[in-house]
């Protein structure tokens, strides 16, 4: 395998995981701004966080293991590198692909050009703005390779090109420019939904999933690390019905808080819905029914972890997926059997609750 499919395979594989944790902040940034979360958005993140992950793998990697790579110098002159460019008429376009100086400048160029469409897409700048953040980025990359990353070892395995400065920033600039033809800033006022759609239910619970895997996983590092540097001498010493209660009891007790004080998963609160119960007098009895009939089921039975954990835990995930179809603004089994409504939560109006 080549270093550059191996790259791109890396990028791929870390920006897909990059995303997946971008979900949660992404999600509860649109769902407050225009109240969707549609498949553009989620190419723009799943593109955004596999692009920002290939900057780094194809001007980094691969890493030298040890200590038998060359050093190399840096080329300080500029337009050096696009000077040395054959053009050669016998040799035709062929010849000029084939020309490694050609390839180096044509593949600077493409790789910015994706970071001018971000800046005008994302942050709604344009071409000012992208040519100042790509000759930024491109500097930092630079530096960081002469530096052999930033001394993590002795000297620089990559090489210095003062030319890739250049050709990195109008790289980023003509991406502004190409990106200028497909993308519209934002009109009129926004409209946000009054209805709850399905998908953003579905991106409810894979962000109420997502917030008990990741906060577990932080809650089963610190464990580890407590014991290991405080409390014990190795690994071994480790509890893992401890650990495993921790891993599933922390998460369960901020998403059983959040449903008997709020009325909400953190998925629901992630894309600003409510659950209301339809006699307000019941309103303590339908939120331990919801927390009963709901998040606490996959919680338990990731706690408790019996022979048949696997499956139930996935038939439990299809048929609370499957339930939301149906249902009236897609409540979902929990909310039917606890006898409660779910609801758009409004944005405050800027300046709400403030005294002047």
């Amino acid at each position: 395998m080549s270093d550059q499919v191996a790259n791109a395979l890396i990028a791929t594989a870390l920006g897909t995981l990059v995303a997946i944790v971008l979900l949660i902040p992404v999600a509860a940034y649109e769902y407050r701004r225009d109240g969707r979360l549609g498949p553009g958005d989620l190419t723009i993140l799943l593109s955004g966080a596999v692009y920002g992950l290939a900057l780094w793998t194809y001007t980094l990697l691969p890493i030298p293991a040890d200590d038998t790579y060359a050093c190399v110098g840096r080329q300080t002159e500029p337009l050096a590198t696009i000077r040395a460019i054959g053009f050669r008429d016998s040799d035709g376009a062929m010849g000029l692909v084939r020309d490694p100086a050609f390839l180096q400048v044509a593949l600077n160029v493409l790789l910015f050009v994706p970071l001018g469409f971000y800046v005008r897409k994302l942050l709604g700048r344009g071409v000012v703005v992208a040519t100042v953040l790509g000759f930024g980025i491109s500097l930092l990359i630079e530096a960081t390779q002469t530096t052999g990353v930033w001394h993590l070892f002795d000297c620089a395995y990559r090489r210095f090109d003062v030319d890739d400065l250049i050709v990195n920033t109008l790289g980023a600039a003509a991406g502004s420019l190409l990106a200028a033809l497909v993308v519209r800033r934002r009109r009129g006022e926004i409209v946000l939904p009054t209805s709850i759609s399905y998908g953003r239910r579905l991106v409810g619970m894979v962000c109420d999933v997502l917030f008990v895997v990741l906060l577990g996983a932080v809650v089963v590092v610190a464990y580890k690390g407590a014991f290991h540097y405080g409390l014990a001498s190795s690994y071994s010493d480790i509890d893992d019905r401890v650990r495993t209660w921790l891993q599933w009891g922390v998460p369960a007790a901020v998403e059983a808080g959040l449903v008997l004080f709020a009325g909400r998963t953190f998925g629901e609160l992630v894309v600003s819905v409510r659950a209301v119960a339809r006699r307000r007098a019941l309103t303590p009895v339908s939120r331990v029914v919801k927390l009963a009939a709901g998040v606490g089921p996959f919680l338990a039975l990731g706690a408790l972890m019996p022979a048949w954990s696997t499956w139930a835990l996935l038939g439990y995930a299809v048929v609370s997926v499957l339930a939301a179809l149906p249902t009236r603004e897609h409540r979902g089994l929990s909310h039917v059997v606890a006898g409660m409504d779910l609801e758009v939560v409004r944005p405050r109006p800027p300046g709400r609750g403030r005294t002047g």
